[in-house]
């Protein structure tokens, strides 16, 4: 491009004006779409991936409870049991 020529004025250029930021407009706005919609991908993986954390720790914590109460239960019964012995 020569120093006499401005941006937009090519002669070999046939489109009219204002085309050129049209094109850059309707680019601009597929690229925010494409960016937001990947933003709520985004977002919705990361709630599956809390979710999925959540549920796997009260499951593990419910596994937890019911040991915890079988070992007192078990500890119980063998208190009756050393008590009845001794009578």
């Amino acid at each position: 491009m020569t120093e006499d020529q401005t941006p937009g004025t090519n002669e070999t250029d046939t489109r009219p004006e204002g085309t050129e930021d049209t094109l850059t407009q309707q680019d601009f706005i597929k690229a925010r779409n494409r960016r937001n919609v990947m933003i709520a991908w985004s977002l919705v993986a990361f709630m599956v991936l809390i979710f999925s954390i959540t549920a796997i720790r009260l499951k593990q914590n419910m596994a937890a409870r019911q040991d915890a109460a079988m070992a007192e239960q078990e500890a119980v019964s063998v208190v009756r049991d050393e008590t009845h012995a001794e009578e």
